[in-house]
């Protein structure tokens, strides 16, 4: 450390800092700088959408659970970038609650993607057993992350920095990645099996592997917002590949987990809006017109579809085979929600079989 005498200005942070740690905790000030200012700015383009959301659309668990993950991880890249940049009395009990807001954040977009895959897979009770029991895992790993923290000042100043990350804390990276991963996996599965088409399973893959059904999957898995899925697992990979780099300095392994948990967030928030507006079947095999526009998000008003009380027994098949287009939206967006109400009764079915 350097002799306050011997600089012109002795509380300057990074004054108390080896050169190489003082422009690894500079790098991350603007990578983080940048997070979060990306993050407010995806929060702002799609204030329209979250109006409709809560004015347009019966606000339901679902809908509460989006809210809370958006804000909760606005909080973590909020109260990371404040740790870096501005003064704080305790480091201790701020770096404890900026860890309390990462394992709010990774619970609540882990939530997101349970509430979509338990959907798709309804109301099949293993996926609802397996998928509860790994959103559990990615609480409990949460947990073991403020344990392992430790931050102080630096030197005379009143700004902190990290003193101590255990290894430990790489299992908080570890399963959301495992169950993002298997979230991917039982979603894209199941749209395999309702898009090629075969007696048997052998049959389908002979067809796969043929290039006959490459077209029609690919585009079966656009249309379930399979891609964006893929991101979040390939930004999991990315974080934990980096954490296990040997020859990076301590903060260039870790400086990647913040933007990760809003690329990761903003995926999993983008995949709920499209299948509340409709853009997306929230059962991943039901076919939705392609009538709709799919750059409909820019613009809020043009996916305020009216419900018209149709009555669909009524409403003539034989004759007319124009099924409104807002009913079956309504249909399907009510089956992605009744997947969340539905847990309490599979719960109670499991403990009556």
């Amino acid at each position: 450390m350097a002799n306050t005498t011997e600089l012109p200005n002795p509380f300057t942070p990074l004054a108390f800092l080896p050169p190489a740690l003082a422009s690894q905790l500079e790098a991350s000030r603007y990578l983080y700088a940048a997070t979060l200012g990306a993050y407010i700015w995806d929060i702002g383009l799609n204030l329209g959408n979250d109006y409709v959301l809560l004015s347009k659309y019966r606000v339901r668990f679902p809908t509460i659970v989006y809210f809370m993950s958006r804000a909760f991880t606005l909080a973590y890249t909020l109260t990371v970038f404040v740790f870096l940049v501005a003064p704080i009395k305790n480091c201790s009990a701020f770096v404890a609650a900026v860890q309390i807001c990462l394992i709010l954040s990774q619970a609540s977009t882990a939530l997101l993607f349970f509430l979509r895959v338990t959907a798709v897979w309804y109301p099949n009770k293993i996926v609802y057993v397996v998928f509860s029991i790994l959103w559990v895992a990615v609480l409990g790993a949460g947990v073991t992350v403020p344990l392992g923290v430790r931050a102080a000042h630096i030197g005379p100043t009143s700004q902190c920095i990290l003193t101590a990350l255990s290894a430990n804390t790489e299992v908080a990276a570890i399963m959301p990645l495992i169950n993002d991963t298997a979230v991917f996996l039982a979603i894209t599965y199941r749209v395999l099996a309702h898009t090629i088409v075969g007696d048997s399973s052998m049959a389908r893959l002979r067809v796969f592997l043929g290039g006959e059904g490459l077209s029609t999957l690919s585009q079966a898995l656009l249309r379930s917002g399979q891609h964006f899925y893929l991101i979040a697992v390939v930004t999991h990979i990315v974080v934990l590949v980096l954490l296990k780099l040997p020859h990076l300095p301590p903060f260039y392994r870790a400086i990647v987990v913040i933007p990760a948990a809003a690329v990761i967030n903003a995926m999993a928030c983008l995949v709920f809006r499209r299948i509340k507006f409709g853009l997306i079947s929230p059962d991943g095999t039901s076919k939705i017109s392609m009538t709709v526009d799919f750059h409909a998000t820019a613009n809020p008003r043009s996916l305020s579809l009216p419900i018209h009380h149709t009555d669909p027994t009524t409403a003539g098949f034989g004759s007319n085979t124009t099924f409104p287009l807002d009913v079956r939206l309504r249909r399907e967006i009510d089956k992605f929600e009744d997947g969340a109400d539905a847990c309490e009764e599979i719960s109670k079915a499991t403990d009556l079989a």
